[in-house]
């Protein structure tokens, strides 16, 4: 009798091993998660943006002529020159509206109005009867407008953030106005010099104009863009700004000053906001594999 209750206590324990063991089968870990990808692509579709900057914005010439003639030119003058300041600074505002054709290629349209302003001066000497260096002052403000047609490259998207190139071309047009120019004239040997004033009128010119890009954007969202990047703005010439003295008159006819070869070196943040649905920056779903549960026969 004992040896058959000692033959079932161990049958009963071996079938509870077997159950236990069964049952573990039947519910097999989880295998550890796989390392999480990123997602950079955008669809396609339709995007507005906003910019705001600021530029280091400067002037390759200072054109002066005297009777539409280089003042060089000019009867009794015996030497002029120009000289070209550092740069000054340059606020702007923009929006524009583009595409997106796929990951790496969009292309938009954008508009921009930029305030600046501009100092330059020239040296001039004369002999009309009497040996003269005359040294003049030039300030006008100068308000642009820029239209570009850009287009760009992403160059793929690490860690929510997208580096980009970029090229632009379109027109650029130049308001000059309050032309000031200040004079001062001194007779060689003389201890005193005199004060002399010019004014201009307002004008306008519209010119070509090209940029060069690179920045970078980040993921806020995943439909807005956050923008920041550098950009080379060419501008072309200014207008000719014709001089008229404190009398409201010429102060010789047809005198004249104009800025030429503006450029800026500008630095832009701004925002950009797709209309489409893009695959945001983010972990990548991947689903969880289990292991079948396996056959358990009951006997």
């Amino acid at each position: 009798m004992g040896s058959l209750k000692t033959i079932a206590l161990a049958g009963a324990l071996a079938l509870g091993a077997s159950a236990a063991t069964a049952a573990d089968l039947a519910y097999p870990a989880p295998p550890p998660p796989e390392p999480l990808g990123l997602k950079g692509t955008i669809s396609s579709g339709f995007y507005l943006r906003g910019d705001i900057g600021v530029g280091s914005q400067s002037y390759d010439e200072l054109d002066v002529k005297l009777n539409n003639a280089p003042v060089i030119a000019t009867a009794g003058v015996t030497s002029f020159s120009t000289v070209k300041p550092d740069r000054g600074f340059a606020a702007f505002a923009g929006v524009g509206i583009g595409y997106q054709f796929n990951s790496y290629l969009r292309f938009d349209l954008t508009g921009e109005y930029r305030g600046g302003s501009f100092n330059g001066r020239d040296q001039i000497s004369y002999n009309f009867g009497v040996p003269t260096n005359q040294t003049n002052v030039y300030r006008a403000d100068v308000a642009t407008f820029v239209a570009l047609a850009n287009a760009y490259i992403d160059l793929g998207t690490w860690n929510c953030l997208t580096p980009y190139l970029g090229v632009g071309i379109g027109m650029a047009n130049h308001t000059v106005s309050g032309l000031a120019d200040n004079g001062v004239n001194q007779a060689v040997g003389a201890a005193f010099a005199n004060a002399s004033y010019a004014y201009g009128d307002s004008a306008s010119k519209t010119n070509l104009a090209w940029a060069l890009m690179a920045g970078v954007s980040y993921d806020v969202t995943s439909n807005l863009k956050l923008d920041i990047g550098y950009r080379y703005l060419n501008m072309g010439d200014g207008p000719t700004v014709g001089l008229r003295g404190a009398q409201g008159l010429l102060t010789n006819p047809s005198s004249s000053v104009r800025f030429k070869g503006i450029d800026s070196h500008d630095v832009r943040i701004g925002m950009r906001w797709n209309f489409s649905d893009p695959s945001c920056c983010g972990p990548v779903e991947k689903p969880v594999a289990y292991a079948p549960a396996p056959t358990v026969r009951k006997y």
